[in-house]
C-alpha cells in the first residue's frame, strides 16, 4: 500500500459537515500560526490531550464543552475554533471550550452567525445592520436568506443573519459552513494588501535607483566607473531578491485564498433581494482590487529584477570588452618592446662582430709584423685575405654562444 494512501483517503473526509437543527448562534475564531507552523503541531497535541484523540491524518476535532458543541480545525497556516450555542447566548468568548490553546496565536477573523428557523429574515434583524454595506440575498434557489454588513461588533465579530426555515438540518449545516469559510477566506485574502501597500514605496524607490543607474551607465567610460555601477547593480539585485523572497509566499497565498473564496461564493447561488447587493458582488468589488494590487506589485518587482539582470549583463560585457582592449594595448606594447630589444640586440651583435674582428685582425697584424723579419710575408695582403675569414668565424662563434644561452 502506498504510504500516503491513508492521508489521501482521510482528506476526503477531513471536514465533515455537521447538521444543525436551529435556531442556534454559531461563532468562529480564526488564528494565524507562526512561519514554521510549529504552533499548529503543538495545537493538535494540546487539543488531542484535552478533548479527545486527534489522529495524525485528521484535520478536524469535534467535542462538547461547557454546553457548547465545539469544532477545532487545523489548516496549512491557520486554525479555527467554532462553537455552537443557543440563539440567546450572549457570551462572546466562553471559558472551557479550548480557546486557551490558541492564546499564543494572533486572531485574524471572528464570525458570528445567527441561525433562525424562519423562512425570511425579519425587519428587526435587518435593522441591526449598517445600510451602507448591507448584503441581503436569497440562497440556494430561494430556500434560505442571508444578510450581513461585514462590520465588526464590540467583541470583534462580524455578524451574519441566516434564515433557513425551508432547509433541512444538513443543508443548514452546509450553509453555515459556507458563510464561515467565506468570512475566514476573505480575511486571509486581504492579508496581502497591507504588505503590498507598505512595500509599494520600496519598489518605487528601487525603480528610481535603477533609472539613475541606467543614466550613470550611459555616462560612465572608465573601468572604475563601470565597476562602481556594477557594485550598485549587485546591491540592488540583492535587495530585490530579498523582497521577492519575503513577498512570494504571502502573495501566492493571497491568490490561492482568492480562488477558494470565489468557489465558495459561486456555490451560494445568490439572488439579491430588493435593492440590496449580494455577498458575492460586494466582496468581489473589494477583493478583486486587493488581489490586483498584489499582482501588480509582483509584476513590478519581476520587471525591476529583469531590468537589473539585463543591465548587469550589459555592464559585464562592457567591462569585459574594456579589459580585452586594455590587454590588447598591453600586448602591443610588449610586442613593440620585444621588437625593439631584438633590433637593439642585432645592432649590438653587429658591432660586437666588427669590434672582435678588428681586434683579431690587429693581433694577426702584430704577428705578421714579427714574422716578416724572418719570412718573406706581405703583411697587407695577408690581412686583406684574412679579414673576411675572421669576420665569418666571429659571426659563427657569436651565434653558437647565443644558441647555448637560449638552450639554457
Amino acid at each position: 500500500m502506498h504510504p500516503d494512501r491513508r492521508l489521501i483517503d482521510a482528506e476526503i473526509h477531513a471536514r465533515p459537515v455537521q447538521p444543525l437543527a436551529g435556531p442556534a448562534r454559531i461563532r468562529r475564531a480564526a488564528f494565524m500560526a507562526d512561519a514554521d507552523r510549529r504552533q499548529l503541531q503543538a495545537l493538535r497535541t494540546t487539543l488531542a490531550a484535552r478533548h479527545g484523540d486527534l489522529r495524525p491524518e485528521a484535520r478536524q476535532l469535534e467535542y462538547g464543552a461547557n454546553g457548547y458543541r465545539v469544532t477545532a480545525e487545523v489548516h496549512n497556516e491557520f486554525a479555527t475554533l467554532t462553537w455552537v450555542g443557543p440563539i440567546d447566548d450572549w457570551t462572546p468568548w466562553p471559558a472551557g471550550i479550548g480557546l486557551e490553546a490558541f492564546e499564543d496565536m494572533p486572531l485574524i477573523a471572528a464570525t458570528r452567525i445567527d441561525l433562525v428557523a424562519a423562512a425570511e429574515i425579519s425587519p428587526a434583524a435587518l435593522a441591526g445592520f449598517s445600510p451602507l454595506s448591507l448584503c441581503y440575498s436569497a440562497l440556494y434557489d430561494g430556500t434560505a436568506q442571508a444578510a450581513t454588513d461585514f462590520v465588526m461588533d464590540a467583541e470583534g465579530f462580524t455578524r451574519f443573519e441566516l434564515a433557513a426555515g425551508r432547509c433541512g438540518e444538513l443543508r443548514r449545516g452546509v450553509l453555515v459552513r459556507r458563510l464561515l469559510e467565506i468570512e475566514t477566506y476573505r480575511t486571509l485574502v486581504l492579508l496581502g494588501l497591507p504588505l503590498a501597500r507598505s512595500r509599494g514605496a520600496d519598489v518605487q524607490a528601487q525603480e528610481a535607483r535603477l533609472s539613475a543607474l541606467m543614466r550613470q551607465l550611459a555616462l560612465g567610460t572608465s573601468v572604475s566607473d563601470n565597476q562602481q555601477s556594477l557594485d550598485a547593480l549587485h546591491q540592488l539585485s540583492l535587495e530585490i531578491a530579498r523582497a521577492q523572497d519575503e513577498l512570494s509566499f504571502r502573495f501566492a497565498a493571497t491568490h490561492a485564498y482568492a480562488e477558494v473564496l470565489r468557489a465558495r461564493l459561486n456555490r451560494l447561488t445568490e439572488v439579491s433581494i430588493a435593492e440590496f447587493t449580494t455577498i458575492a458582488r460586494y466582496l468581489e468589488n473589494r477583493i478583486d482590487p486587493a488581489v490586483a494590487t498584489c499582482r501588480a506589485l509582483e509584476k513590478r518587482l519581476d520587471s525591476v529584477a529583469a531590468k537589473v539582470a539585463r543591465s548587469t549583463e550589459l555592464l559585464n560585457t562592457r567591462i569585459s570588452l574594456s579589459i580585452e582592449t586594455q590587454n590588447q594595448a598591453v600586448f602591443d606594447t610588449i610586442s613593440r618592446t620585444a621588437r625593439n630589444q631584438y633590433e637593439l640586440q642585432q645592432t649590438v651583435e653587429g658591432l660586437s662582430i666588427v669590434a672582435i674582428s678588428y681586434y683579431a685582425l690587429s693581433l694577426i697584424g702584430d704577428v705578421l709584423s714579427g714574422a716578416s723579419v724572418v719570412l718573406p710575408v706581405d703583411r697587407e695582403i695577408v690581412l686583406a685575405l684574412a679579414a673576411p675569414l675572421v669576420v665569418l668565424v666571429t659571426w659563427f662563434a657569436l651565434r653558437l654562444v647565443r644558441r647555448g644561452h637560449g638552450g639554457h
